[in-house]
C-alpha cells in the first residue's frame, strides 16, 4: 500500500510541476508577445510625436511671421502697400487710392483712401472672406480637438508605461513578493514529499 501511495504522490508531483512549468511558459511567451506589441506602439507613438512637434514648431514660426509682419504695418499708408499682398489671388488687380496728403483738407475732414475692386473680384474676394471665417472656427475646433489629443496621448503613454512594468512583473517589490509566494511554495512542498518519503 506504501508503493501506491508514493506513486501517486509522485504522479501529482509531476502533473503539478508540469503544470506549472507550462504556466510559465505561456506567462513568459504572453509577456514576450505584449513587450514586442508596446516596442512597436512606442514606435508608432514616438514617431507621431514627432510629427506633432514638427508642425507645432512650424505653425509658431509661421504666427510669428505674421505677427512681426503686422507689427511693420503702423499708418494707413502702409497698410495701404501691404494689403494687396495679403489679399488672395484675384482675376484682376485691386486699386487702391490713397489721398495726396500734401493738399491740405478742409477743416473737420479726415483723409480717406479708396479701394476700388473689379467686378470679377467680388465673388472670389466675398468667398475668401468667408472661407477665413469657416477657417477661424474650425482653428478654434482644431485648438481643442489637438489639446483632447494630447490629453488622450498622455494617458496612452502612460498605460504603455503601466503595461511596460507589468510585462516585467510589475515593481520591484511585487516581484519580491512573488518570489517569496513561490519560494515558499517549493519549500512546503519539498518538505511535504521528504516528510512522506520518511514514513
Amino acid at each position: 500500500m506504501k508503493p501506491t501511495l508514493h506513486i501517486g504522490i509522485l504522479l501529482a508531483a509531476l502533473i503539478a510541476v508540469g503544470l506549472l512549468g507550462d504556466a510559465w511558459r505561456t506567462a513568459r511567451h504572453d509577456s514576450q508577445q505584449l513587450a514586442a506589441t508596446l516596442a512597436a506602439q512606442n514606435t508608432v507613438i514616438q514617431q507621431a510625436g514627432d510629427r506633432e512637434k514638427k508642425r507645432d514648431s512650424e505653425l509658431a514660426a509661421a504666427l510669428a511671421t505674421i505677427q512681426a509682419q503686422k507689427r511693420t504695418v503702423q499708418t494707413p499708408q502702409q497698410a495701404a502697400k501691404q494689403l494687396a499682398s495679403v489679399l488672395p489671388p484675384l482675376p484682376l488687380p485691386v486699386s487702391i487710392h490713397s489721398p495726396d496728403l500734401s493738399v491740405p483738407l478742409p477743416p473737420g475732414e479726415t483723409p480717406s483712401t479708396s479701394i476700388s475692386i473689379p467686378q470679377p473680384d467680388l465673388v472670389p474676394l466675398y468667398d475668401d472672406l468667408q472661407d477665413c471665417r469657416a477657417s477661424v472656427i474650425q482653428n478654434d475646433a482644431l485648438k481643442q480637438d489637438l489639446a483632447d489629443e494630447k490629453t488622450r496621448s498622455a494617458a496612452l503613454l502612460h498605460e504603455r508605461d503601466a503595461a511596460n512594468a507589468v510585462a516585467r512583473g510589475g515593481t520591484i517589490w511585487l516581484r519580491l513578493k512573488r518570489a517569496a509566494k513561490w519560494f515558499a511554495i517549493g519549500v512546503a512542498t519539498g518538505a511535504a514529499v521528504a516528510a512522506i518519503a520518511h514514513r
